[in-house]
């Protein structure tokens, strides 16, 4: 069976998808999944009922080097895991047609953190899983998108994970990992690097990992959906309706620190 591939601006997700499941078709859709954490939890909620596969297209989960650095994380690779540092930043331009500038149109679902800021949160969950706690702070527009914000997760052993994304100009988008052995370094742009590093001591030469590809990536996150779908599956092992559940409800709270709203919540 064929799958559908939404990628539509953010207040699309949740209507496309869900009259896809209903019709029993397949879905991968663009991240956010959703608006916030109750659009989330009604597109799971039916996907589940009606036993349909269901997946949010967070691509990065199935890029080589990530799945490698994953790997050697989990092993220990680089001691415990203590903090991680990870940005996403470009220069928006502000679009003359404002009914049509997902960036900035708050009607849209406009804003950094939906667009870019969903990576260095995403990745702070890939590795520490769901945070005990945030503080969330956030530069808005008038018209209410937020365009640099800060989020800072806390987890067990007070362990921090410091996201950051903006649309006000270009970062390095690279993610730096401490742990109590050696540092990981992630190239930019981490959310779909072909290379990582570890960095053990300043005598030590790096440790580097490469895992090069053609294209941005997307063929990974696309074969395995396939693989799936053949398999008569309903979700995704490597990225299931459950770890998108915790990734929505973390920025639904961060939204509601930093007082971004959309039109209708």
């Amino acid at each position: 069976m064929d799958a559908v591939y939404i990628a539509t601006p953010h207040t699309g997700h949740r209507d496309l998808t869900l009259m896809c499941l209903r019709r029993g078709i397949p879905v991968l859709c663009e991240k956010p999944l959703g608006l916030n954490y109750q659009e989330v939890e009604e597109m799971v909620a039916v996907a589940r009922k009606t036993g349909t596969y269901l997946m949010e297209a967070l691509w990065s989960v199935f890029i080589p080097s990530i799945v490698e650095m994953k790997s050697l994380v989990d092993a220990g690779g680089i001691g415990t895991l203590e903090s991680l540092r990870a940005d996403f930043g470009f220069r928006g331009q502000p679009r003359e047609d404002f009914d049509r500038d997902r960036l900035y149109n708050p009607a849209l679902g406009g804003g950094a953190l939906l667009d870019i800021g969903i990576y260095p949160v995403w990745l702070a969950q890939f590795l520490f899983g769901a945070p005990e706690s945030l503080h969330a702070t956030a530069r808005r527009t008038d018209l209410g998108a937020d365009v640099d914000t800060q989020v800072t997760l806390r987890y067990p052993g007070g362990r921090l994970a410091h996201c950051y994304s903006t649309l006000l100009g270009e970062t390095k988008t690279d993610a730096l990992l401490l742990g109590s052995e050696a540092e990981l370094h992630i190239h930019g742009r981490f959310h779909h690097a072909q290379g990582f590093s570890v960095l053990r001591d300043r005598d030590t030469p790096p440790e580097n990992h490469y895992q090069s590809f053609e294209g941005h990536g997307y063929q990974f996150e696309a074969a395995a959906v396939m693989e799936d779908v053949r398999a008569g599956r309903t979700e995704s092992a490597r990225w299931s309706l459950h770890d998108s559940l915790l990734l929505h409800r973390t920025l639904t709270d961060v939204r509601k620190q930093i007082g971004v709203m959309y039109p209708g919540e």
